[in-house]
């Protein structure tokens, strides 16, 4: 038998310095960064494991994707969020999609729930859809809705609670519906 080696492939060509020029704008940069575990999108926020946000009555909301992997005592509304092995969230969770991986202690409201194989859910679930994978901790209650509208998400700042007419909506008779869980921190009673 006879081996031929093959020569050597051209190595890859080193990034160019981005220089900025007077004549010219500075180039964008590139639509996806890489974040641990995946790529993160235009419409993609990240919270890292290193981050800890703590307060009173916080609420965070993101008009896209929130992945989140640090230590979080707040309410999060956004379309979609993606819960991290290392994360920890004290608060109601509110989004369209939810992936958890990590820690919640708070309710969660969403269209489509899923518990991964390493969550640890301790709160109520409002869902249209709930997947519970084998291993998953949860200890609450799970109600199925059947308005998706009252578990929607509150991404635009002065939205009020699912089914509380605000200001900015068009309905000349306001419903007094109490929102379908206690927000965290909210001093509110009904």
């Amino acid at each position: 038998m006879v081996f031929h080696r093959r020569s050597d492939p051209t190595p890859p060509e080193p990034a160019q310095a981005l220089v900025r020029r007077p004549d010219r704008p500075m180039a964008a940069p590139a639509q996806l960064t890489p974040v641990s575990g995946g790529m993160a999108g235009p419409d993609e926020s990240v919270i890292g494991s290193d981050l800890t946000i703590e307060g009173q009555a916080i609420t965070i909301r993101s008009r896209g994707t929130l992945r989140v992997n640090g230590d979080i005592q707040a309410d999060l509304h956004c379309r979609q969020i993606d819960v991290g092995r290392t994360a920890i969230i004290t608060g109601a969770i509110a989004a369209e999609t939810v992936h958890v991986h990590g820690r919640v202690n708070g309710a969660i409201l969403g269209q489509k729930v899923t518990l991964h194989s390493t969550a640890e859910v301790e709160g109520d679930i409002h869902t249209l859809s709930l997947s519970i994978e084998h291993g998953a901790s949860f200890d609450g209650r799970s109600r199925r809705v059947k308005d998706a509208a009252e578990i929607a998400p509150q991404i635009e700042k002065g939205s009020g609670p699912a089914g509380i007419v605000t200001p900015s909506s068009s309905s000349t008779q306001p419903q007094a519906v109490p929102p379908p869980f206690p927000m965290y921190g909210s001093s509110d009673t009904q």
